[in-house]
């Protein structure tokens, strides 16, 4: 049987960079269409801001989570 959920701190890094990566894509897709949006219409659409700012607080928290994986990798 596979195991879907990473055991050791190694593997942990990774999937967080893999999720670090998609969230960056959605976060520049977001102000992609909020720049495209403002120059077609002159409106701001207020939900790609909320995904914008929710990605960027999401991208910060993995930012600590990756910080934590490197010191306790460095311990092992």
């Amino acid at each position: 049987m596979i195991d879907l959920m990473p055991t050791d701190a190694k593997s942990k890094l990774r999937e967080i960079r893999i999720i670090k990566v998609f969230i960056i894509f959605v976060f520049v897709l977001s102000l992609l269409i909020l720049y495209i949006e403002y120059h077609d219409h002159a409106h701001i659409s207020w939900k790609f801001i909320f995904i914008a700012s929710t990605c960027a607080i999401y991208d910060f928290d993995l930012n600590q989570k990756i910080k934590e994986l490197k010191v306790k990798i460095k311990s092992d």
